[in-house]
């Protein structure tokens, strides 16, 4: 991969990371979500909104980068069609004060929560393990969302995408120069 396409990726993955860690900080005032009325109330609708549809992307390079299998790479992408799926209704749902999208934000959140503890198994069983460590950690996060769980899932993502940025995720090189074979006797 190249330097610039990594220090991209790196790049959005800290900005998934910020998006997560401002709705948590806002979520720390205790916004009303499912009324809002005020610009701080839907400033925690668009963030919410936000950062779902942002970690779509992100979960897509987390397992291109953990060289995940086909199984892993399968629930990313529906774990990602949930996020945006979510994304939407969320911002149509309370955004836009129309109740009724209330149905498609569960839809999409259901996979994308629960997904999180799949992928997290698929990676720990895959050969670069260090990288279940991000969707744990956004389990976690999610399971205290409103409670500061939200900065605790943009750190991830934001030290996960550093780690990009800077080439750590990079698999080792297995193409090490191996001391020339002696000769065998004759």
């Amino acid at each position: 991969m190249s330097s610039r396409s990594r220090r991209f990726q790196g790049l959005y993955l800290i900005v998934v990371g910020v998006a997560f860690a401002v709705r948590g900080a806002i979520a720390l005032g205790d916004p009303d979500f499912l009324d809002a009325n005020t610009a701080y109330d839907y400033a925690a609708v668009w963030t919410h909104s936000l950062a779902l549809l942002l970690v779509a992307p992100a979960l897509i390079v987390l397992v291109r980068r953990a060289q995940a299998g086909r199984a892993a790479t399968v629930v990313a992408w529906i774990m990602a069609a949930g996020a945006v799926l979510s994304a939407v209704a969320n911002g149509i749902e309370d955004g836009l004060h129309l109740k009724d999208f209330g149905a498609l934000y569960v839809l999409g959140a259901v996979p994308f929560f629960y997904g999180m503890v799949v992928l997290a198994v698929l990676l720990g069983l895959g050969a670069r393990r260090a990288f279940a460590i991000v969707p744990a950690l956004v389990f976690i996060g999610s399971l205290a969302y409103d409670s500061g769980g939200g900065i605790l899932i943009g750190a991830t993502w934001a030290v996960f995408g550093l780690l990009v940025m800077t080439g750590r995720t990079e698999p080792a090189s297995t193409n090490e120069e191996l001391p020339p074979a002696e000769p065998e006797p004759a």
